[in-house]
């Protein structure tokens, strides 16, 4: 039986919610599909990353054929999906093993046991055990797995019709795998580049805000080494080389780095300091990189830090804004004040940072006047803005505290799955006497009509994507054209010039065989950018490129006869110059776009 066995780490389509999530490929797949690549045991695991908003949606009987390992993870509101696709995977092949992870399914094992079908739930984090547990559950069967299962830490699977769930202790380091593993997602070439690239530099966070699931996710706060934060900068900048991450005409790509810089300066001064020592290492591994990052808005009392931040190239900050009601703040333990948040903000923007406030209404103190006059102070203080409702999610304390709602906006009943599809924060999911669900819609609509939302900012760059991949595709069409009629007008004078060769038995000079080298590395040399960008184009040159060096080795015997050297050696210079003005002008027209 083969070493080699296949693994699809699979993220469902986004449901709603922040389109943000939708433009950079989340870390956690990333992660594990590195560190099974780095896992040293008795099975060698071959890997795709399936990101649905990239690669459209899965087809299980089709796509999972020959696959032996099937990990899925999902957002609160991609868990449906993520259900349904675990639950058919089974149905269509079923020795496949199917693994659940990440914040729905890691709190909610059993859940995901009912609703999708899986072997195995992984808790939390998974990068330390997920090549064990992949040998385990590939080397024995499900009746004698159990006694194997029961040594792995921070799982959870079924046994006697209960669920088991092992404990683990300590955490995992965050540079565990020191290099996401970025090549093995889905449809990721140089014609579909990611809009922006990602970076980690910390996992876990210093605050304890009651309705953030990160803090049970991703226990404390723990920061990489410097060493892989720099090996991480330099692999960005080799996809962006590569065409794997959009960048513009100037070379400039964007990067988001992955909830960093939580850590105010006030009440963790070890971690400000060290991330202040970082930033300034940062300079000159950073050029070229437009980088976004996720801050407190106390970095507004910061000069140091801010100004750091700015050399390293950060440009756009997110800033949990959540409410600017004192009361709210306290209620959700949001530990900042409205009047000195106000002032951070306006140093920020003062600054020439592109802010973007993160709001959440429908916190306890709010009503619909101050939800609308919070839109109207958020908006001076900020270039974009999010938003969420409230909304309860798994391992906070909200989850269990406030009654969920069914899809109709009635209670829920008892036993029933909540409807996670309307957990995108755009209306309550949760009983309120100061709005229906329904109610709760209309707020929020005319709440987002005051506001610049970011999301906007990131269809309108889909958009120009869009429209640039298309008018590449139209002009790699057109060059293939334009580039197979000469090289085929090329061939067939070759050809008739081989045949008039043979039959004198000439001989042709160096001059003729030099221009024959000079021509095929030009083409060569169109060739290689196009493998790229225009594969169409390139594979047409590849083959005229084939057949024209056919034709020369043909093109000898032994005399020579000067007259015809002389008319070849002019056709092949028309040729060469034919070929430099196509790439020219292709050129220009991939400059314009």
């Amino acid at each position: 039986m083969s070493r080699i066995k296949r693994v699809v780490l699979f993220q469902p389509a986004s449901a709603g919610g922040n389109f943000e999530y939708v433009a950079i490929p989340r870390q956690g797949m990333l992660f594990l599909s590195g560190a099974l690549a780095q896992w040293e045991g008795p099975n060698i695991y071959e890997r795709e990353i399936w990101f649905e908003d990239r690669s459209g949606l899965m087809d299980p009987d089709k796509d999972l054929e020959g696959v032996d390992i099937f990990m899925v993870t999902a957002l609160i509101n991609e868990a449906p999906r993520g259900y349904q696709i675990a639950k058919l995977a089974k149905q269509f092949h079923p020795n496949i093993i199917t693994i659940g992870g990440g914040p729905q399914m890691s709190p909610l094992a059993a859940e995901a046991f009912n609703y999708g079908d899986f072997d195995v739930i992984v808790n939390r984090e998974g990068e330390d055990i997920i090549g064990q547990l992949s040998d385990v559950l590939l080397e024995h069967g499900p009746g004698e797995r159990d006694q194997y299962l029961a040594k792995i830490p921070g799982i959870s699977y079924r046994k006697d019709g209960g669920v088991v769930e092992t404990r683990r202790s300590g955490l995992v380091s965050p540079d565990f795998v020191e290099l996401p593993d970025f090549r093995s997602i889905k449809d990721l070439n140089s014609a579909n580049p990611m809009v922006g690239a990602v970076i980690e530099t910390i996992r876990g966070c210093t605050e304890n805000c009651t309705y953030c699931q990160v803090i049970q996710q991703f226990l404390g706060y723990r920061m990489i080494s410097r060493e892989t934060e720099f090996k991480r900068l330099a692999q960005l900048r080799e996809l962006a080389a590569d065409g794997l991450v959009h960048s513009s005409r100037s070379g400039g790509f964007q990067v988001f780095i992955s909830d960093d810089l939580h850590a105010p300066p006030q009440r963790a001064v070890k971690f400000r300091d060290e991330r202040l020592a970082r930033l300034h290492g940062w300079k000159g591994h950073t050029d070229g990189m437009n980088m976004i990052c996720q801050v407190r808005a106390e970095v507004g009392q910061d000069q140091e830090l801010t100004a750091a931040m700015q050399e390293a190239n950060i440009s756009m900050i997110y800033v949990g804004v959540e409410s600017d009601n004192a009361e709210n703040l306290i209620a959700i333990n949001k530990r900042q004040e409205p009047g000195q948040m106000h002032k951070d903000l306006d140093y920020l923007n003062n600054e020439g940072l592109a802010v973007v406030a993160m709001t959440i209404i429908g916190l306890p103190f709010d009503t619909e006047k101050s939800v609308m006059d919070l839109a109207d102070w958020v908006t001076t203080v900020s270039k974009y803005q999010t938003v969420n409702f409230l909304t309860p999610l798994p391992a906070t304390s909200n989850w269990d505290t406030l009654v969920p709602l069914d899809e109709n906006g009635d209670i829920l009943a008892e036993g029933a799955m909540r409807p996670y599809h309307l957990y995108t924060g755009r209306q309550f999911v949760h009983q309120d006497k100061r709005w229906t669900m329904q109610e709760s819609r209309d707020l929020f609509d005319r709440y987002t009509a005051k506001l610049n939302p970011v999301d906007d900012l990131y269809r309108r760059i889909f958009r120009i994507l869009r429209t640039y991949k298309l008018r590449l595709a139209a002009s790699s069409r057109d060059m293939s054209e334009t580039l197979a009629v000469k090289l085929n007008d090329a061939t067939g004078s070759l050809r008739n010039w081989s045949d008039t060769a043979s039959l004198s038995g000439i001989e042709f000079g160096d001059n003729i065989a030099e221009q024959m080298v000079e021509l095929i590395d030009q083409i060569r040399a169109v060739s290689q950018p196009l493998a790229n960008a225009r594969k169409e184009a390139a594979d047409v040159i590849g083959n005229r490129v084939n057949e024209l060096s056919e034709s020369l080795e043909q093109l000898t015997g032994p005399t020579g006869n000067q007259e015809l050297a002389l008319n070849i050696s002019g056709r092949i210079t028309e040729l060469t110059e034919l070929i430099d003005s196509t790439v020219t002008v292709t050129s220009q027209a991939g400059a314009k776009e």
